[in-house]
């Protein structure tokens, strides 16, 4: 049971490689991920081997209470093989958004996975941590951190979020809404900040997609 929280480490250590390619300003930095496919599978085979090894506890008459037990842990490792299969669908659809972002760099709710983004100030990991309701929409924080050896300097950001429609092949931004973020200046390197968001107008179950785009250095 303690394999499915280490295989998912694995994937999404897997996730943070970088393919070669020229940088552009504002364009995201594909992420090489492994394909649904394989994740699934290799559940699969995790799964087998347990539904293998509790058939022989049952044929060895194992009392109740281990029964009980064995269904407890199969019904969880049912739930985590859910949760694996959805977590990756949204890793796969945002680093294919991603790829063909001319513009900023997407963060999927449910995908769980940072995406890296070269700006104006450098290379930027960004993860999107914390989707919560409040009154008038959701509130969102945004973990950004510098990948040099300087301290990021204050910045301004533009956010945008909605909700996505269609499929992963052919989709479309819908109720998109925009902000304006500011983050001062950090002192020590490598930097990191918490930017908070506070998505009006939509809910945490309707948001579909957050986009970070035209980050500028601000003189203070």
């Amino acid at each position: 049971m303690l394999f499915y929280p280490e295989l998912a480490r694995q994937q999404r250590r897997s996730a943070f490689e970088i393919k070669d390619r020229c940088l552009c300003a504002y364009s995201a930095l594909p992420l090489r991920y492994r394909t649904m496919k394989e994740m699934i599978d290799m559940t699969r085979r995790y799964l087998r081997i347990l539904l293998v090894g509790s058939l022989l506890s049952l044929t060895a008459c194992a009392p109740q209470s281990e029964v009980r037990q064995m269904h407890q842990s199969i019904s969880t490792l049912n739930k985590e093989m859910t949760q694996l299969n959805q977590e990756t669908v949204k890793i796969t659809q945002q680093n294919k958004l991603n790829a063909e972002s001319t513009r900023g760099v997407y963060l999927l709710p449910g995908a769980n996975t940072p995406a890296r983004l070269e700006s104006q100030i450098g290379t930027l990991r960004m993860t999107l941590l914390e989707i919560t309701p409040v009154a008038d929409g959701a509130h969102a924080t945004l973990h950004i951190q510098g990948e040099s050896r300087d301290p990021l300097p204050a910045f301004s950001a533009t956010v945008e979020y909605g909700q996505l429609q269609g499929t992963t092949e052919n989709y479309q931004e819908v109720n998109a809404q925009s902000l304006l973020v500011n983050a001062p200046a950090s002192l020590l390197a490598p930097s990191d900040v918490n930017i908070s968001l506070p998505l009006k107008g939509i809910t945490p179950a309707q948001l579909g997609f957050i986009r970070i785009h035209d980050i500028q250095p601000v003189n203070q």
